[in-house]
């Protein structure tokens, strides 16, 4: 599920990747190919287009595992529902391993990691030739390039938060690709399905009180921080420092993105922000600020900020790039006509 209240890491060898066809295309060929699913203590929500086709093909065995009745009452679209403690039947499951009474090879398996592997290739590869194209021109760093240096800079105790719209979708994407290339983290936190505009601060004050010996850094569109971020006083009130990375690409993105799309004269509307000195904000509350324009900078801007201490904030310039998930909304909302 596109959450990340998981039972496996990003890392881990049997996890896959996100079900969700536009933030891991390689999902869709799992998915329209499949024989059965299991669905694990979970819910047939929008992101599931409610377990209906074409998301689910209707040739495919819906099977949704649920711990209680209230659950099973949302997911009444599956063929089969089933009461059962997830941990139980897991532990059914592999207890037929153990028993030889499990019947299926690995083939679907490998076949599934190898499109995983082709998919992280290329889209490191494509990322790596946009970068490169942006040292020579002096162009602004990619969201999806920002948020994977910024996993560089962690490490396997470190937790990451996630605030915004386009910032949220590419650093999905992100964790996803460092999580192949077998990148640990000690948590993530995210504004959830919706995308809830200004909560990252929070979170990660959150995530600093649980993990208070743990480096937490929050990535957050400019318009998210704009959204919630002068809760940001509470970090230095009850000296608990994060570190906020900025991903400054200069308004509300994902909105302004879909107007250029959906509007009749193409163009935006109120969505565009001044230039904003984020970094300054913080130095005035008492912190550590930088001002990132180069990628190059990125790296030793998040080590002196981590070293540093205090709640910080790196600012960092970035492109205003169309995520995957904000161009399937903005098509589907063209092919519609509800606005």
């Amino acid at each position: 599920m596109p959450y990340h209240q998981k039972l496996l890491g990003e890392e881990a060898n049997a996890y896959m990747g996100l079900a969700d066809i536009h933030q891991y295309p390689p999902s869709e060929f799992a998915l329209h190919n499949s024989d059965l699913v299991l669905m694990i203590g979970a819910r047939l929500d929008n992101q599931m287009n409610f377990g209906n086709p074409p998301f689910i093909p209707k040739t495919t065995t819906l099977v949704c595992i649920n711990g209680s009745h209230e659950e099973i009452e949302f997911n009444r679209a599956a063929d089969h529902n089933l009461l059962c403690d997830p941990g139980v039947f897991l532990d059914t499951l592999c207890n037929l391993k153990k028993n030889n009474k499990w019947n299926l090879g690995n083939s679907w398996f490998q076949d599934n990691k190898n499109r995983k592997k082709d998919w992280v290739d290329k889209s490191l590869n494509e990322l790596k030739i946009e970068a490169d194209k942006a040292k020579k021109n002096g162009g602004k760093i990619h969201p999806l390039q920002l948020a994977l240096d910024v996993q560089d800079a962690m490490d396997e105790k470190d937790w990451l938060v996630i605030d915004g719209g386009n910032t949220h979708f590419w650093s999905e994407i992100a964790i996803n690709l460092a999580g192949a290339q077998g990148k640990k983290l000690g948590g993530i936190l995210h504004p959830g399905t919706f995308s809830m505009l200004g909560v990252g601060v929070s979170f990660a004050l959150s995530a600093k009180n649980n993990n208070p010996k743990s480096n937490v850094i929050l990535i957050s569109g400019d318009g998210a921080f704009l959204s919630g971020g002068m809760s940001i006083e509470t970090a230095f009130f009850e000296k608990k420092p994060i570190v906020v990375v900025i991903d400054n690409n200069g308004g509300l993105a994902s909105i302004g993105q879909q107007q250029e799309r959906l509007f009749e004269s193409g163009k935006r509307v109120a969505t565009d922000f001044r230039d904003i000195p984020f970094h300054s904000i913080f130095e005035g509350f008492g912190g550590h600020g930088e001002l990132v324009t180069k990628r190059e900078e990125l790296g030793p801007a998040l080590k002196r900020a981590i070293a540093s201490g205090k709640t910080a904030c790196v600012n960092v310039k970035a492109k205003p790039v169309l995520s995957p998930i904000v161009a399937a909304v903005a098509s589907k909302r063209e092919k519609s006509s509800i606005e």
